[in-house]
């Protein structure tokens, strides 16, 4: 079944202390392109979680972003270092009566002593970890889903452009009769207007003969159904996007070829449409994971 490189999915989980909210969102891309953005509490987490989510996101530029929001009051607020506003303070206090100065100018000025308010770094504990793992998981569950509800829409759109293109291909066989009969009647008008007739029969029903063989376009358009019909199989399969853009590829080559040989009007005119059909196929695989 296929996969849409474009998906979007979230999912949020809580816990006493905190509520973590994952976020994925992807778009196309040949390789894979992973931005992933954690809090500091996590960031030693990195190249672990890359890791894993590159084996389930496999292709396309994707976007992971973790955000937590904290319960309590005493995990939001940066906390006071109290070592450094206990020095400054008794220093502060010490000049204030040496100097006789007022003691409310000490609470005031307090405040913008540098290092006063110190980050504290804490690790992860176990749980924490636990609890990211599931809401990422959680998050991914509803970010494949949308690519696999996209996925089904591309194949829809896929199967209706590559039948369109073998219809065409059938179309074609029901001129090859009128065709043939107006490159024969063609070539029949230009010999009864040779003037000199002095010349080997023989070898130019063999000469006719190959040029007729240059302009026969049949294997052209059985090898055309048979890399549709590849098509259609190839998209049952997890992760076909590329195989599915090589298979494209043999299909233009064949189109073009018919195109070339065909010297045929309306033949041409189904040539068109079908390169038509194949360039939209083209643009679709682009989406494909």
């Amino acid at each position: 079944m296929l996969r849409s490189m474009t998906g979007f999915g979230q999912a949020e989980i809580e816990n006493d202390r905190y509520s973590i909210k994952a976020e994925f969102k992807s778009l196309n891309n040949k390789f894979l392109e992973m931005n992933l953005r954690l809090p500091k509490v996590w960031q030693n987490k990195d190249l672990d979680l890359r890791r894993e989510m590159g084996k389930l996101v496999e292709r396309g530029s994707c976007h992971i972003s973790i955000n937590v929001n904290f319960k309590r009051a005493e995990d939001k607020i940066v906390p006071i270092n109290k070592d450094v506003a206990r020095y400054y303070l008794e220093e502060l206090t010490s000049l204030s009566k040496e100097f006789k100065l007022d003691p409310s100018a000490i609470s005031q000025s307090i405040l913008s002593i540098p290092n006063l308010f110190q980050i504290v770094e804490e690790e992860s504990s176990e749980d924490d970890e636990k609890l990211l793992l599931e809401v990422m998981n959680n998050a991914f569950i509803e970010f494949e889903k949308f690519r696999m509800k996209e996925g089904e829409m591309l194949a829809e759109e896929l199967i209706r452009m590559t039948q369109a293109i073998i219809r065409v291909v059938g179309e074609v066989g029901e001129m090859e009769t009128e065709r043939m009969d107006t490159i024969r009647a063609k070539i029949d008008t230009e010999i009864s207007q040779l003037k000199d007739n002095n010349f080997d029969k023989n070898r130019f029903e063999q000469e006719l003969l190959y040029y007729l063989e240059k302009l026969d376009i049949s294997e052209e358009k059985a090898r055309l159904i048979n890399h549709c019909n590849y098509f259609l199989e190839t998209m049952r399969l997890k992760s076909s996007g590329k195989k599915l853009g090589f298979i494209a590829q043999e299909m233009g080559r064949e189109i073009n070829t018919l195109g070339a040989k065909a010297n045929h009007f309306k033949i041409q005119q189904r040539v068109v449409e079908m390169k038509d059909e194949l360039e939209k196929i083209k643009e679709q695989i682009n989406n494909i994971l």
